[in-house]
């Protein structure tokens, strides 16, 4: 399954705090691709629980967080490679 989480940490965040989601994401996803800034589409086994579960760790109380399941159809404006990714995931 394929998964979009997006967030958002709010404050004076540090580098150190985006370097922490993004490796718990790649820590515990398959496979992932990062088409907008804070923005990662991930191929997991994971539930979305699972993966709020994984990253509240590393995320602040007053940070935001939204995980979805992606699924066929889909559109937007990203990189052909992106597309090809998803597409043999996500349909």
């Amino acid at each position: 399954m394929v998964l979009l989480i997006s967030y958002d940490l709010n404050g004076k965040e540090r580098p150190s705090a985006y370097t922490a989601v993004k490796n718990a994401i790649e820590r515990n996803a398959i496979s992932f691709r990062k088409p907008l800034y804070s923005q990662w589409l991930v191929e997991s086994n994971h539930s979305p629980d699972q993966w709020v579960d994984m990253l509240r760790g590393v995320m602040d109380a007053n940070d935001h967080l939204l995980i979805v399941r992606v699924r066929w159809p889909y559109q937007g404006w990203l990189p052909g490679a992106l597309w090809t990714w998803l597409d043999a995931r996500a349909r």
